[in-house]
């Protein structure tokens, strides 16, 4: 290994950041070789395993976030946090040595250009510093470090995401020179954590908002001790995109971390994160993940319960079902605030039967899942979006209910929707017009359903059904009817079309009685054709549907049809 080079190194080519994995041979090529992990890690060929051989294992996951190069590149220049700092913020050019500025012949007079340049070469007023992607390589004895203290002594917020440091003690260095230091942003870095324990302990504590997003270190074996060693003062943490998939078996968080943001990372279900759900974060962001479940049933992970979250953001997930949200309470019971928007069950949802629905329902059908919900999508819950969501519901329930067939689909219905039981106590049990089966195979005759008739009504080329109660009379039929039609009741005729068949003499040939039916015939439901029509040139009898015209009056549609379906043909008066 080169004194120039050493595994660790945080280097940049043509802007492009890397980290040295290997220093060494390679089988087949000659000389000395860097192995890199980039960065970006889709700009390499590999994983460090080269033609069968691995020579250095990569934080990312990546199949192609690795690389071997020459030591001999045009590595971008570093420079210090203060070099950093002077091009950014300082300029170096004084007022003196500005071109003179004129309004037509007039020479203008430059008021307090001198000062506001020692201002801003001192950094007075600016308590923020960013200094991201600027390639600032710090060492505790940089040429003028002790500066670092009185130039920044103001600074409350810093970043310097995407730069060189290699260790956690340079992090800390830095940092202890800036006193009121309270906001600190370390995205992007690929520092070690190797040196922790030599660092004293809390000498971070008064961050109180800490970013490390994409540093990729592990959660349980790294960060998670990194806080508590560390950073037990924050209470606002962001450690998005570092591929994680699991946040749990790795102790405490810090007690006073209220706002956690874990978003871009691979977790498939809430049960990933159970060290969260034991911790006293209220708001969680888990934008852009995987997550489709509370509980992933492919593992043995138990279903967690996040007591102190108040505020859950779950946009651009795989949720896919309502059973989410269905369990969501369970798991949040103290939940208020909830983004759930970019999810795939809001792009085709659909009722029970199988109709297409809005995406003002699924904003109504999430609500009336959530009791405790204050917000949705960033939008204030009222009283009056709380009521049209909790009976929309409702009604969509008792219709999945009623669709059931068996007291054993009607129970399923109801186990999947637990909401069901406590809309009912507030607001009253709704109709359910259910066929109840028998196990004979009847409906059940004290069953609501069995109080109804389907009528297909059918008015020239018009066909309509209805489904009607056997009580209703004939006058209400009737106007049922002329209302649908727009004509007037009394114009009306209304003919009622039975399965039974009268005879019909087509000659002076006498009535003798019902063809009796033999066993032996080929045709057990009806003559042939052929024999029909030779009986008809006989001038015997023929058979013709019996029809029953419905006159207005008190008697009840049940009076005239006996089954559960009736068709009835309307006529127009002569």
């Amino acid at each position: 290994m080169t004194a120039q080079h050493h595994a660790g190194q945080r280097l940049s080519l043509k802007g492009q950041l890397l980290s040295v994995r290997y220093v060494g041979p390679v089988d087949g090529k000659s000389g000395e070789w860097l192995g890199v992990e980039w960065d970006d890690s889709t700009r390499g060929k590999h994983d460090g395993v080269h033609e069968g051989n691995k020579y250095f294992g990569c934080r990312s996951k990546s199949p192609s976030c690795a690389s071997f190069l020459r030591s001999q590149q045009p590595w971008d220049k570093h420079r210090t946090f203060l070099e950093a700092l002077r091009e950014k913020y300082v300029s170096q050019t004084s007022a003196a040595d500005q071109e003179a500025i004129y309004f037509s012949t007039k020479q203008a007079e430059e008021v307090g250009f001198d000062k506001f340049a020692r201002r801003q070469a001192e950094l007075r007023g600016i308590h923020v510093l960013v200094l991201d992607r600027m390639r600032i390589r710090h060492r505790a004895n940089d040429p003028d470090v002790d500066a670092i203290g009185s130039v920044c002594k103001e600074i409350t917020e810093l970043d310097i995401g995407g730069n060189f440091f290699e260790t956690l003690g340079e992090v800390y260095d830095l940092c202890r020179r800036l006193p009121k230091l309270r906001s600190l942003t370390l995205d992007g870095n690929r520092f070690s954590v190797e040196d922790m324990l030599q660092i004293r302990k809390g000498s971070s504590t008064s961050i109180r908002t800490l970013s490390l997003s994409n540093v990729l270190l592990d959660w349980g074996a790294e960060l998670v001790p990194l806080l508590q060693h560390h950073f037990s003062g924050v209470q606002t943490l962001a450690a998005t995109n570092n591929e994680w998939s699991v946040a749990s078996d790795a102790g405490g968080l810090p007690p006073g971390l209220k706002t956690l943001d874990l978003s871009n990372n691979d977790y498939t279900a809430l049960a990933d994160l159970s060290s969260v759900a034991c911790s006293s974060v209220e708001t969680l962001v888990l934008k852009n993940c995987t997550i489709a479940t509370i509980v992933n049933t492919a593992s043995t992970n138990l279903r967690p319960v996040f007591r102190s979250v108040q505020e859950l953001d779950v946009r651009h997930n795989k949720v896919a079902v309502w059973n989410f949200f269905d369990q969501l309470p369970a798991s949040f019971p103290s939940i208020k605030h909830l983004r759930t928007t970019g999810n795939p069950l809001y792009s085709n949802l659909r009722s029970h039967d199988g109709k297409a629905l809005a995406a003002e329902d699924g904003y109504m059908l999430t609500i009336a899942r959530l009791p405790s919900l204050e917000t949705l999508n960033y939008s204030k819950i009222t009283d009056k979006d709380r009521l049209n969501a909790d009976t929309y519901y409702l009604g969509l329930i008792a219709a999945e209910i009623s669709a059931a067939s068996t007291d054993v689909g009607a129970a399923d219905v109801r186990e999947r929707h637990p909401r069901f039981g406590a809309l009912c106590e507030k607001y009253g049990e709704p109709t359910i017009t259910r066929k109840t089966i028998r196990a004979d195979g009847e409906i059940d005759p004290d069953s609501l359903a069995a109080r109804l008739v389907r009528v297909m009504f059918s008015s020239g080329t018009l066909v309509w059904t209805e489904e009607l109660p056997k009580s209703l009379s004939i006058y209400a039929l009737l106007g049922n009817v002329s209302k649908k039609l727009g004509v007037l009741p009394l114009r009306l005729r209304l003919v009622l079309e039975t399965d039974e068949r009268d005879p019909v003499s087509s000659g002076p040939a006498a009535y003798e009685g019902p063809d009796w039916w033999c066993s032996d015939s080929d045709d057990e439901d009806a003559e042939s054709q052929d024999t029909l029509r030779a009986k008809e040139a006989q001038g015997q009898n023929l058979w013709a549907m019996r029809e029953v015209e419905m006159r207005a009056g008190t008697r009840a549609l049940g009076t005239y049809v006996e089954g559960a379906d009736a068709r009835v043909r309307v006529e127009a008066r002569g």
